[in-house]
């Protein structure tokens, strides 16, 4: 005859937590990390790598070749922002960095809200802004990545095959500022836009088409209606070309003022990015 195996009484009660407690700032910080993570494959397969990786290789070859060019070649005495300057970099990668946000910037919020694990975020400690805040922080410090990176390459490039580098430097130093400006403008952005666009879906690929769409359709059409009119104002309008025009003229390049327009634009995209997130996400929930 089979007996019956007793009941057993586990203990399950609570037990106080003793590990370190971390500030609230580590959680943000958590976020930046692994936001950056994701979009290059770091601790993902190698394949995940490939994408992000080959365009940053495209991002950086134009510096990387007019540094090497007088490092490599001694009798060539030419610096290397005489061989391409800060604006001309900028756009030459313009379209290498459209790829890099589309593919990267805007599925940044789909995955947490097609998971629906907002809800959860926001019921412990963590709030909505510090949520966003970490989420911004990590797309700036991702696109400042093929943004800034290659004109910083250029910049202590010219500063390495110069003849007199202390000289050079001393007397180029105030283009930094200029190189900063002109990227921060860029990244601001792109960052806005494409985290706007990424926080009015859960589908990574509506994300991704909407950016595309925007920066895409909009220079067509900026472009037609600047043939119908006969003038250079709708070029202002276009959210391609017109943050790479805005940076150029911030680095110090020769080029004519982009115009008050390009500057409200810029403006109302920025402020609108930020005020879109702060509606989307200040409920604390996954709708």
């Amino acid at each position: 005859m089979n007996e019956t195996p007793r009941a057993v009484l586990h203990d399950i009660r609570y037990s106080r937590f003793t590990g370190a407690l971390r500030p609230r700032r580590s959680a943000v910080g958590s976020f930046v990390a692994s936001g950056i993570r994701r979009p290059l494959g770091l601790r993902r397969s190698a394949g995940a790598k490939v994408w992000p990786f080959l365009l940053l290789a495209v991002a950086y070859l134009p510096a990387l070749a007019v540094v090497a060019v007088p490092l490599l070649v001694p009798a060539v005495t030419v610096q290397p922002t005489d061989l391409i300057s800060y604006a001309q970099l900028l756009g030459t990668n313009s379209v290498v960095l459209l790829a890099f946000v589309a593919t990267s910037v805007p599925s940044m919020l789909t995955r947490d809200r097609r998971d629906r694990v907002l809800s959860l975020y926001f019921a412990t400690a963590l709030s909505w802004f510090e949520y966003v805040a970490g989420v911004f922080l990590a797309a700036v410090s991702l696109l400042a990545i093929i943004v800034l990176g290659p004109l910083l390459v250029l910049f202590v490039g010219s500063i390495a095959t110069a003849d007199a580098p202390a000289t050079w430097f001393g007397d180029h130093l105030g283009d930094l500022p200029k190189i900063l400006g002109g990227a921060a403008i860029v990244v601001l952005f792109h960052t806005s836009l494409g985290l706007a666009i990424g926080s009015l879906t859960a589908k990574r690929v509506f994300a991704v088409g909407g950016y595309l769409a925007v920066v895409l359709v909009g220079p067509a059409l900026t472009g037609a209606i600047a043939l119908v009119t006969g003038a250079d104002w709708p070029l202002s309008l276009d959210p391609a070309s017109g943050p790479v025009r805005l940076a150029a003229y911030v680095a110090g390049e020769n080029l004519a003022n982009p115009g008050n327009l390009a500057w409200v634009v810029w403006t109302i995209v920025v402020v609108g990015g930020l005020a879109v997130l702060a509606g989307r996400y200040r409920k604390g929930n996954d709708a």
